[in-house]
């Protein structure tokens, strides 16, 4: 027989589960939200460095964890702007 103390049981059971889900769930938001904040400050160290922006002038950061050319979609240093680039901005 299904007694109000199972019914509680399960409820509180139920109810665990289900925040342990939304607290991994956020998590991997914030990490990935870290991941996408270290790809744009590597991005922009290796923009800066193709450029020849003295290294105590650079923003970002460097890619210190040796990460970026795998975990970050789309990273290349830009390289030097030519004329027809220029004109066009």
């Amino acid at each position: 027989m299904i007694t109000r103390r199972h019914i509680t049981s399960i409820a509180a059971a139920a109810g665990i589960i289900a925040a342990l889900g939304a607290l991994n769930a956020h998590d991997r938001d914030l990490e990935a939200a870290a991941m996408e904040r270290y790809c744009e400050d590597a991005a922009t160290w290796a923009a800066e460095e193709a450029r020849g922006v003295p290294v105590s002038h650079r923003t970002g950061q460097p890619d210190y964890r040796g990460i970026a050319a795998e975990q970050c979609p789309g990273l290349r240093p830009a390289g030097h702007a030519n004329e027809r680039q220029l004109a066009q901005h």
